[in-house]
């Protein structure tokens, strides 16, 4: 039997992932409250992007398919919607695999420390989804760094820095950023959590390279403050690992052409990570910064999330084995964004909260 997925917001993620998932032969379900929404994908934005309507798609109100058993469960609304959506999700339909969008949340610790306690105690496996880390140049970067004799790390920074003109007219249906959650930081918009891959993949390179996990941030933010609320417009974090090594994060809504990378300074050499429109890339350099070799792997945007899906499968055969997407790691990003954000309010380096 095909893997049987509810997919929970019919906005431009819900369609990337509904795609995604038929794309591999599985049941879909779109779901949405609002029926413009559901109409708009049927008849606009799944044709234009991917040449046609899929008829196998089944387009439904909640109500519609309240109670019903599902493989896989994946939330694609609005941050602040998230928890309550999956928690709800946990206690009536409780499916094989939860899938979140990132990021996790709005930045409210209460209500993820709420949802981390009954995600424990279900069944179902909770997951958030950081699709960068299930990418092909991902995988790359941690087989070479593990391959090459690079001797110690120096440096480790990551940067996703893209004006939010790209978002908008992937949502052509709003009229400007303040019609959704974007221009409300306390929403989970502002480029700390709206463009939190660049801060979760430094999080998984600086594990992956036994840096061990963040130990303080010290962030440097520009607010921008509106007639309705405000957004962190671009942020820089320098995090402290628990090696001693002193990262950087930059995310931004204002830059153009975008930028999006990561970059490890070794001491024989450096390993640059890099996201774009036709393809993903790993360049290997020397210490004099001559392009030593370089791996290249061109994409379409619907190519984006399919790691990720197939690993989702993977997860549905064998239950057992471990996740880069678990909750965990998702909480630890909203820990350190949420830290950034009292750092960047008191002028002072913050402590990373543990348990």
């Amino acid at each position: 039997m095909p893997v049987s997925v509810k997919v929970i917001g019919a906005g431009s993620i819900g369609n990337h992932l509904a795609h995604g998932c038929r794309s591999l032969g599985w049941k879909v379900t779109l779901v949405d409250l609002d029926h413009q929404a559901l109409a708009r994908t049927r008849e606009v934005i799944y044709p234009s992007r991917y040449g046609a309507w899929d008829d196998k798609i089944v387009l439904a109100a909640p109500q519609e398919v309240l109670g019903e058993h599902f493989d896989l469960v994946i939330v694609g609304t609005p941050p602040a919607t998230h928890l309550s959506i999956a928690m709800e999700e946990l206690q009536s339909t409780s499916p094989s695999l939860l899938l979140i969008e990132k990021p996790l949340s709005h930045p409210d610790q209460d209500a993820i420390n709420s949802f981390v306690a009954v995600a424990a105690s279900s069944a179902t496996r909770v997951l958030v989804g950081y699709n960068q880390r299930l990418k092909p140049n991902t995988l790359k970067f941690i087989e070479v760094a593990g391959s090459l004799d690079l001797g110690e790390l120096k440096g480790l920074s990551s940067e996703m820095l893209e004006s939010w003109d790209g978002i908008m007219k992937a949502h052509f249906w709003m009229s400007s950023e303040k019609d959704s959650y974007l221009a409300f930081s306390n929403q989970g918009g502002g480029a700390l959590l709206e463009h939190s891959h660049a801060l979760n993949l430094f999080l998984y390179l600086a594990a992956q390279l036994d840096q061990g996990r963040a130990e303080e941030v010290s962030a440097s933010i520009e607010w921008v403050k509106h007639e309705s609320g405000e957004y962190d417009r671009d942020s820089v974090l320098r995090i402290t690992l628990g090696s001693g090594l002193i990262g950087e994060v930059r995310q931004d809504l204002h830059s153009w052409p975008a930028s999006k990378k990561a970059r490890a300074d070794f001491e024989r050499g450096a390993l640059v990570w890099r996201m774009g429109e036709s393809s993903d890339a790993l360049d290997y350099f020397s210490p004099e910064g001559e392009l030593l070799d370089q791996w290249d792997f061109p994409k379409t945007r619907p190519d984006d999330f399919l790691g990720e899906l197939r690993h989702l499968g993977s997860l549905l055969e064998e239950p057992n084995q471990g996740s880069p997407l678990d909750l965990e790691h998702g909480v630890e990003v909203m820990r350190v964004a949420l830290a950034a954000f009292e750092s960047s309010r008191s002028l002072a380096p913050q402590k990373i909260p543990r348990d």
